[in-house]
């Protein structure tokens, strides 16, 4: 759901939830450290020693992002394989939004947060359109498209926000980031395959939906950091969940049998899986490092697509999937040695 270099969208990881695609946010407290690596007692409960205590922080916040991503990528295959149970992919979708607005509101509910008129701002109902905009439109290609293709289109997301920043807001890029962007398209053209007969024209939609993802990641940049992070996932959860709801009513509202009920509980707590390791991941960690790790919702989609779906990607969209693999990682190296040269003056300055 999982993703999203030039990840300004960090800035987001630590402070805003997103209740649709890829989720992230602080919305869980810090593990204290009286909490991990002895066995004893806390508050009254015995501790069983933490067998990832001791590790590197950076190494912890690596496998921490990478199964978080892995929660994401494995609850958009949970929802479409809840539509091969009978469910229509926006009934798996409203179910599952029920669900995650419960969490929410029982989040704000223990955190004694007060909701405020001026909580309903323009940037964040905004951001909230875009997602439920970007999570209708995927979701109709995810149940169209092969899973893995699906995916990887959205991987587009970071390098558009790139070039974005570059034209609209006037931000300084590179010719080497502008030269990751155009490889970074190029490999989505790839895995679109426009023009031969592997084309699909649900490829257009979750080209459409990254759109809506790039639209909402500037729009979250202007959300106002006292707005609670919990708050803009339940309005989130609340709007996709009221949207898909209306879709369901003209796509279809099937019976929901045993078997469905559990595969969307399910994706429910693969999103919760991802929430909460992506969180600790920036508390654990440096970003930088572990960012590159969130890639890992490729590998995970085509497994994900082979054991569910019986699909096996095609020549063109493996070397498109590689061509985005390879610019993302190399855009991440690129913006981490930027951050040094602006962190570290004495690094641009001659020796004597």
């Amino acid at each position: 759901m999982a993703v999203i270099h030039r990840l300004d969208a960090e800035v987001a990881i630590s402070r805003i939830s997103v209740a649709g695609l890829h989720p992230i946010s602080s919305l869980v407290r810090e593990t204290a450290p009286s909490d991990v690596g002895t066995v004893g007692m806390v508050s009254g409960r015995t501790v069983l020693p933490n067998p990832l205590a001791g590790m590197r922080p950076n190494a912890l916040g690596a496998i921490y992002m990478v199964i978080g991503s892995l929660g994401y990528v494995t609850n958009d295959a949970l929802i479409r394989v809840a539509t091969a149970e009978g469910l229509d992919v926006y009934q798996a979708l409203c179910l599952r939004g029920i669900g995650m607005s419960v969490l929410f509101a029982a989040l704000l509910r223990v955190r004694g947060v007060v909701v405020t008129r001026s909580q309903f701002s323009r940037p964040v109902f905004g951001r909230v359109g875009a997602e439920v905009v970007a999570t209708s439109l995927f979701f109709a290609a995810i149940v169209n498209l092969e899973f893995a293709n699906a995916q990887t289109i959205l991987l587009i997301v970071p390098f558009a926000v790139t070039l974005a920043a570059a034209v609209v807001l006037g931000e300084r890029v590179s010719a080497l980031q502008y030269v990751t962007v155009i490889a970074g398209f190029v490999g989505v053209v790839c895995v679109v395959q426009p023009g031969t007969g592997a084309f699909s024209p649900w490829s257009l939609a979750a080209v459409v939906s990254a759109a809506a993802l790039t639209f909402r990641e500037f729009a979250t940049r202007r959300v106002d950091n006292s707005i609670p992070a919990a708050f803009v996932g339940l309005v989130t959860a609340i709007a996709i969940t009221a949207m898909t709801g209306a879709l369901a009513l003209f796509t279809g509202w099937n019976p929901l049998n045993g078997t469905a009920a559990v595969v969307v509980a399910a994706a429910c707590l693969c999103l919760v899986v991802g929430y909460v390791f992506t969180i600790q991941t920036v508390r654990v960690g440096d970003i930088s490092v572990s960012a590159p790790f969130r890639y890992t919702t490729l590998l995970g989609a085509v497994v994900l697509g082979y054991v569910f779906f019986d699909e096996i990607p095609n020549t063109l969209t493996i070397i498109g999937c590689t061509i985005i693999l390879a610019s993302g990682i190399y855009a991440i190296r690129l913006e981490q040695a930027a951050r040094r040269i602006t962190t570290d003056p004495a690094s641009t300055t001659p020796s004597s």
